[in-house]
């Protein structure tokens, strides 16, 4: 679990990093194209996160818990996708 943690905050500071460079390509006036392709990466990096994060959810919260229903761990799941959904 502390190594997925690790590759999380990794990813995150990774997209930090992209952010930045948006930020001072808005600044330095770059192409629209560029600023557009690097956008585009940063909204895929995000989606990549996000499943990351579901990934994770389910794993620790719903799979490998103890003592919880099935119904219980149905309704959790069921909560979790309509929050994705939004």
């Amino acid at each position: 679990m502390k190594e997925r943690r690790k590759e999380t905050l990794i990813h995150i500071k990774r997209i930090q990093g992209q952010i930045d460079t948006l930020v001072k390509y808005i600044e330095q006036g770059k192409p629209c194209l560029d600023v557009a392709m690097l956008t585009t990466s940063i909204a895929k990096s995000f989606d990549t996160l996000r499943f990351r994060t579901l990934e994770g959810f389910i794993i620790n919260h719903i799979l490998e818990e103890k003592g919880v229903s099935k119904e219980k761990r149905i309704k959790k799941l069921n909560s979790l996708i309509s929050l994705y959904k939004k």
